[in-house]
């Protein structure tokens, strides 16, 4: 029983308890049980209030195993928990007719700033740091993934109605801060009134979080209705007869996926576009290259039976999409006279920036934006369910409603408080549903990543009153040595 505490950070370790063969044991063992944790977190696995304890083994198991240890700990537990999916062992929805290439491609990225963390913290000389200072480093390490592909430890809290509020705070980085601070406080309160203080403040906050559905269908509520397509982007026989299919429901918009409109517009001409569009009496957003040389972009508008609108071109590319396409500079938002309001245009990975998508919300009278999306195939849509999982993000934090549509799996729509209020899993089909959209002014939106920039202020300023604190105390240390010893009577020899 005293084992099971120790590796779970809630019982003291002995002196000597990682050396040898059982400390690298027991670090294969921390990363495993961290890995299958955090697998269970995320996205597929929804068991969000695991992301709370799902570090705890790693830490404890890699606290003393050197930089070397903690970063192979954190690799290691990263492509176990990749491998793990590429399994579906715990998912119900069962997709194995893709490569696993994307699985480990987008988990390797998380594993640099996954790993680095915990080889610093595996460092003897990082252990006296304090616990909002470690936090803020993970966040930070997490940060730096934005020049690639970005990824947070917050994705596991994409249904918590909780979490949703403090991204409307804090934003996304908020939230990956206090999912690493919840760790990092069990693993340094090993005394019995630490660490219980900590599991009812986490018992509180799952409470709060299922106050409420995680997921709240309004499809069939009163309010505008919408419609998100859901349609691989070659099967142009079943868009145009989805698209016809909804017509009867009258929404006042369709959201189709990334490059659905590719077969349908040639040399930029969207004429087929705009007649089926009267056809069905829906306009359609999507998104298609122009012809702009010397690499086009990948544009999305909106495409009624006036013609279409102004176009967004796509600015941020996707991997190999930089040899493709040129990157847009500028947010759009078009008018829909339907709803009396403006619609702002993002695509695809877009949405895994929030300045990106805040500077499209932010645009006049904007209270809706569509998103286009499609997403690189992986076994059981593990990549689709992670980029999806940015989209409450984007909204909570933004306060507007988000449409996304995506040709294979996870399109939604969310509210403006970041509450997912329809989806589709891997359905192909077209779905109505209908919501009152309304703008939710929110300090994210306001202040900008003010809590990432409170972080960087913290990690430079506590090293710097660590060493001025050293230096008083080596001084005043040096003042008690210069004076002359006073003798006392016990120190005096007697004849």
């Amino acid at each position: 029983m005293r084992s099971l505490l120790q590796l779970l950070g809630l019982a003291p370790l002995e002196l000597g308890y990682y050396n040898g063969v059982r400390g690298w044991l027991l670090l294969l063992a921390g990363s495993i049980a961290t890995g299958t944790m955090l697998l269970l977190s995320l996205p597929l696995g929804e068991q969000w209030y695991l992301a709370f304890v799902a570090l705890v083994p790693l830490l404890v198991t890699s606290k003393e195993r050197g930089f070397v240890g903690g970063f192979l700990g954190g690799i290691l537990a990263v492509f176990w928990c990749a491998w793990l999916s590429t399994t579906g062992v715990f998912y119900k929805l069962k997709f194995f007719e893709v490569a696993p290439a994307w699985t480990y491609t987008s988990c390797g990225l998380f594993a640099f700033s996954f790993s680095i963390f915990f080889a610093l913290w595996a460092d003897r000389k990082n252990h006296s740091r304090p616990i909002w200072w470690l936090a803020s480093v993970a966040v930070l390490l997490e940060c730096v993934l934005v020049l690639q592909i970005p990824a947070h430890l917050a994705l596991t809290q994409y249904r918590n109605p909780l979490m949703m509020f403090c991204a409307s705070v804090g934003g996304i980085w908020l939230v990956s801060y206090l999912v690493w601070f919840a760790n990092l406080c069990i693993v340094n309160f090993p005394k019995k009134s630490g660490w219980i203080a900590v599991v009812i403040a986490l018992s509180f906050a799952a409470q709060i979080g299922q106050s409420a559905p995680l997921t709240k269908d309004s499809s069939n509520q009163s309010g505008t209705k919408f419609a998100m397509m859901q349609v691989n982007s070659d099967n142009e026989e079943l868009m145009v007869s989805e698209q016809k299919r909804i017509g009867a429901e009258e929404p006042k918009l369709s959201v189709w996926p990334e490059f659905g409109g590719i077969i349908f517009v040639r040399q930029d001409d969207p004429q087929r576009l705009i007649d089926l569009a009267r056809e069905s009496g829906v306009p359609i957003a999507t998104s298609y290259p122009d012809t702009f040389e010397p690499l086009p972009h990948n544009v999305a508008s909106v495409v009624s039976a006036k013609g279409e609108s102004s176009r967004y071109e796509k600015r941020k590319l996707f991997a190999g999409e930089k040899q493709m396409h040129t990157a847009g500079v500028k947010p759009v938002a078009v008018p829909l006279p339907s709803i009396g309001k403006s619609v702002g245009l993002n695509i695809c990975f877009d949405s895994c920036f929030p300045w990106i998508v805040g500077q499209t919300a932010a645009l006049p009278d904007v209270q809706l934006v569509a998103l286009p999306t499609i997403d690189p195939q992986s076994p059981h849509h593990f990549l689709a369910a992670m980029h999806a999982a940015y989209t409450p993000f984007r909204s909570a934090e933004s306060g507007v409603a988000i449409i996304r549509a995506d040709g294979h799996y996870g399109s939604m729509f969310i509210n403006e408080s970041g509450r997912i209020v329809a989806e589709l899993k891997n359905e192909q089909q077209a779905k109505v549903f209908s919501l009152e959209l309304k703008r939710k002014s929110t300090i994210y939106q306001t202040l900008g990543d003010w809590w990432l920039y409170l972080m960087i202020i913290a990690l430079v300023t506590e090293p710097i009153v660590q060493v001025s604190r050293a230096r008083r105390k080596r001084a005043l240390q040096s003042i008690q040595d210069s004076q002359p010893r006073q003798t006392s009577e016990s120190d005096v020899d007697i004849p």
